[in-house]
């Protein structure tokens, strides 16, 4: 039988002992979300908008500060229509923001909530590999 929590049911709590329980390790863990990492390393937060009945999956990743404002809309524009899952937006410091929500009104199944966990992180890291040379800087920042 499928695994599915409750409305109610759908906690950090939960979704913690459900990522423990799928053999993942979450990176931390704080009562506003789970940080969690991908293979390489790329970090990404779990949280939950109550109000709304949605599981955040967000991060960000640091755009090069010397690289012209249109083209990190165009990065951005072009990742929307590539990349599958998440929403890709520049933030108030010209950064890339990555978002995606699954909705858990009416319950959430189990397996689809671990599914979206496994996927986004290496998500992150395909975006960095194939679209983020001379755009995407890990480098020291500086204003």
């Amino acid at each position: 039988m499928t695994k599915t929590f409750t409305e109610s049911e759908v906690t950090i709590t939960t979704l913690e002992s459900h990522i423990r329980d799928s053999g993942l390790v979450p990176h931390e863990v704080q009562l506003d979300g789970i940080w969690m990492r991908s293979p390489k390393g790329l970090g990404f937060r779990i949280s939950i908008i109550e109000n709304q009945k949605f599981i955040r999956f967000s991060t960000y990743l640091p755009l090069n500060r010397q690289v012209p404002i249109d083209q990190k809309h165009e990065l951005a524009r072009r990742l929307n229509e590539n990349v599958f899952l998440p929403v890709f937006t520049l933030d108030h410091d010209g950064d890339l923001a990555i978002m995606y929500v699954l909705p858990y009104e009416h319950g959430l199944i189990a397996g689809n909530f671990v599914a979206v966990v496994n996927r986004f992180g290496p998500m992150l890291e395909y975006v960095v590999q194939t679209f983020g040379e001379g755009l995407i800087d890990f480098g020291t920042r500086s204003s």
